[in-house]
């Protein structure tokens, strides 16, 4: 007789995201010389129910660069347990602002991807993906430092190609 898990095994072993839980890094982690208002994240459901952008996407707004974070949220307990799976910048250009980059992942949803991990991402675990957003009236030199210690304190999400900070990339690529 089979289990609860049987059917989803096959789908179980396909993907195993490798995660660096490393409270020494969260520890270190500081917003030291970065202009920035930290306490305005906010977060919105990436993906409808149909499978195309959430209207709410429109909330981000347009007049700022930023970071966005993609990230897992399971429904099982409330509050309790979110998987950082991409973090990512924005600057705020003629042609680029938050809301035009994170729009802009939606080519990873469908056959015309060109990034394998975001569109596994965005493919299985599209109705629990959130995006959480920090608009920074910032300059593009806070920003990607901003990006760059969150990538670092996480040891590197899953679908984030590498880490910029030198010391934590030695020692996340000695660990695997």
């Amino acid at each position: 007789m089979g289990t609860l898990y049987d059917p989803v095994q096959s789908i179980l072993n396909d993907f195993k995201p490798e995660f660096i839980l490393s409270p020494e890094l969260w520890g270190k982690f500081n917003l030291d010389g970065i202009n920035v208002d930290y306490s305005k994240w906010s977060k919105i459901k990436m993906i409808a129910s149909n499978g195309e952008l959430n209207p709410d996407i429109n909330q981000i707004p347009t007049e700022y660069g930023g970071i966005y974070v993609y990230a897992i949220v399971p429904p099982v307990i409330p509050n309790c347990g979110t998987y950082v799976m991409y973090i990512g910048m924005a600057t705020k250009t003629e042609h680029e602002n938050l809301r035009a980059r994170v729009r802009s992942y939606k080519r990873q949803f469908g056959s015309k991807y060109n990034r394998s991990k975001l569109h596994s991402l965005f493919n299985r675990w599209g109705d629990y993906i959130y995006v959480y957003y920090l608009p920074m009236n910032s300059s593009s030199s806070d920003i990607k430092e901003l990006e760059d210690r969150l990538i670092a304190t996480f040891g590197k999400p899953p679908c984030n190609k590498e880490v910029l900070i030198k010391t934590v990339k030695a020692a996340v690529d000695a660990a695997f």
